[in-house]
């Protein structure tokens, strides 16, 4: 309604208004039809999407006159006007959408459903100790385990949770302790998964795919 409005009032819109609406009425009788560009579509939803883009010090506003100038080689200023229409809602909606989400996630509230005592494994190191909580938030499960007291890594060396089932061990992940010997580790956990025990050892790197070295703390 706005468009129309204007119409009314701009001399140069409603000319290339008429210019427009001849050529569409006369595309049935005499077109020759080609293909699009691959290229296109990747540039001009690239530019909208893509954040990584080489130029980091380029500007908002270098950019948007860098898709101005791509659209207007492409398309007639009215189409080309349509078109950034068209992306910049795409975009707004996407960011909203984002948002939203996260805003709805936030709301979703903790709850800790097991914690596990964990105690040191052998005498070496009789400090040892941590908990291992179960986490769940929404339809997501995840496992915290904190440690305390644990001997300093060195190089490579990483330490890695066990979980265990029915006699199988399954990797949790792997973490680093920090100089005084407090560990913070968080697993997100398959739909369903379970398990009967976890245990923690040292592993010399981080591609044990199962235990290695020595076992320094266990539920």
């Amino acid at each position: 309604m706005a468009f129309v409005e204007h119409l009314k009032n701009c001399t140069d819109c409603k000319k290339e208004y008429q210019e427009l609406s001849q050529a569409w009425h006369a595309l049935p009788f005499d077109y020759t039809e080609i293909e699009v560009p691959e290229s296109l579509k990747g540039e001009v939803l690239g530019f909208v999407f893509d954040h990584k883009r080489k130029s980091g010090t380029e500007t908002f506003m270098a950019k948007m006159s860098k898709l101005a100038m791509m659209l207007k080689s492409q398309f007639t200023p009215v189409s080309a006007s349509i078109v950034a229409v068209l992306l910049l809602a795409i975009t707004g909606l996407g960011i909203a959408n984002v948002q939203e989400n996260n805003r709805h996630a936030a709301n979703i509230p903790i709850e800790i459903l097991t914690a596990i005592r964990l105690k040191a494994a052998n005498q070496s190191h009789p400090g040892a100790n941590g908990i291992a909580y179960i986490v769940q938030q929404g339809s997501e499960k995840n496992l915290v385990v904190q440690v305390n007291e644990f001997p300093n890594v060195e190089g490579s060396q990483v330490y890695q949770v066990w979980l265990l089932k029915d006699g199988k061990r399954e990797n949790g992940g792997i973490f680093k302790p920090d100089e005084n010997g407090f560990g913070l580790l968080t697993y997100q956990l398959a739909a369903g998964q379970t398990f009967d025990q976890i245990g923690i050892t040292v592993e010399p790197d981080v591609n044990s795919s199962e235990p290695r070295g020595q076992k320094i703390a266990g539920s």
